[in-house]
């Protein structure tokens, strides 16, 4: 059961001495350990800060990177949508879903949107709202 718990701790921002902190119980590190033999997690290598050695110059004409470009389609926003939904709100989604896959057009699934956008704001908060309209609204094709 102590394996399960430590398991659950480890993520890829916490150092192992952050999580023996964490679990103070004799036999965290011997766990750990264990965990790290049987191949359950591994160290990871990349967490060590290298040194660059690039000029400034070509730092600042690199362009940054952009988000891939979304599809823009009815069956794309539905799918965005269905899927946000069924994370923000879980089973109590189920509801929204069947009417976002009713819709017919893109009219009828824009007003679907702003309603699923008026119950993920009261039940999940305004910054998740946010984020499902602004995702969908992107996919939704133009009337």
């Amino acid at each position: 059961m102590r394996e399960r718990t430590m398991l659950i701790m480890v993520d890829d921002k916490t150092t192992r001495g952050g999580l023996l902190a964490k679990n103070s119980h004799p036999t965290s590190e011997g766990i750990l350990n264990s965990l790290l033999a049987d191949g359950y997690i591994e160290i990871d290598g990349g967490a060590t800060p290298t040194i660059t050695t690039a000029a400034p110059a070509d730092a600042a004409a690199a362009p940054p990177p952009t988000a891939p470009p979304v599809e823009v389609s009815m069956v794309s926003a539905s799918r965005y949508a269905c899927r946000a939904l069924v994370t923000y709100l879980g089973p109590s989604a189920d509801d929204l879903t069947a009417m976002i896959e009713k819709a017919k057009d893109a009219a009828e699934l824009g007003k679907a949107f702003e309603k699923c956008r008026d119950v993920i704001q009261a039940l999940a908060g305004k910054r998740k709202a946010d984020e499902f309209w602004n995702g969908a609204i992107a996919r939704l094709p133009k009337a």
